[in-house]
């Protein structure tokens, strides 16, 4: 307990006490208000302070599950538990497990498309089901033989063999190129080719749909025409092919309207 002084009279009195007992001025007591406003202003700090930390974690997890949207709208393949061929045709769980294991041991990690064939069916053994398999537009060529228990027998790109008799024998790389491994070929043959013309900087190239590419594991032939001025001013088109060596970027051959000219790296 305090003494404080009346305002009224200025005597001494209890700050517990309601009215003054000297004169009987009813006290009002100004310093209970003021603590109390101070504890709510700390109770606000308080408050604000934790909510800070809060928003952080929110915002966080907020970039935490964008991101992860995101890589799974990118790579689907990551999250999907069912597998590559469960996705396509009717297979237990373990029987998808074991074509999947063939395909990835020959290089095929996703497909856009796995469709049965009935003209395939029975090829090689009595109750065999043929399919036909595209990784993108441009690889597409891809046939798979599946055995009655629904073991693979047979996969195959165009006329390659990549797996048969449980063995694999190539994977799908050693007989298809990647768009940059396409642009980089195709870079390299132009400046080969400009290298022997009259008039280099009138070289017309087609578009890559005019190119012809073929690799077999570690040569690849391309194939294409240029535009261009002659001797005389007059544009003609003429005709290459290369034969490169992919293991030391080495060209094999080259030929000219059906010449063979010098090659080197």
């Amino acid at each position: 307990m305090a003494l404080i002084k009346c305002t009224e009279c200025g005597k001494e009195i209890s700050d517990k006490a309601a009215t003054c007992p000297n004169c009987g001025c009813p006290l009002i007591h100004i310093t209970l208000p003021n603590q109390n406003l101070q504890t709510a202003s700390k109770s606000k700090r308080r408050k604000h302070g934790c909510l800070i930390p809060i928003l952080i974690i929110f915002i966080s997890l907020g970039v935490a599950v964008s991101v992860g949207i995101s890589d799974m709208m990118k790579n689907p393949e990551k999250y999907d538990s069912s597998g590559i061929s469960a996705k396509f045709i009717d297979v237990s769980p373990e029987e998808g497990k074991k074509i999947d294991s063939v395909l990835k041991e020959c290089g095929i990690e996703k497909l856009k498309s796995f469709e049965h064939d009935e003209l395939l069916d029975g090829a090689h053994l009595d109750g065999e089901t043929g399919y036909r398999l595209a990784i993108n537009d441009n690889v597409k060529n891809i046939i798979l033989y599946l055995s009655e228990d629904k073991s693979v027998y047979l996969l195959k790109y165009n006329t390659y063999d990549l797996y048969i008799d449980n063995t694999v024998m190539a994977t799908i790389q050693d007989y298809t190129l990647t768009n940059k491994e396409v642009s980089d070929l195709m870079i390299k043959c132009e400046e080969k080719v400009k290298s022997i013309l009259k008039s280099p900087s009138t070289a017309k190239f087609p578009n890559i749909l005019s190119w012809g590419f073929k690799k077999e594991k570690n040569i690849v032939t391309v194939q294409g025409y240029v535009d261009a001025q002659n001797s005389f001013g007059a544009e003609i088109r003429s005709t290459f092919q290369f034969i490169i060596n992919t293991d030391g970027d080495i060209i094999q051959s080259f030929i000219f309207d059906n010449q063979e000219m010098i090659t080197g790296k």
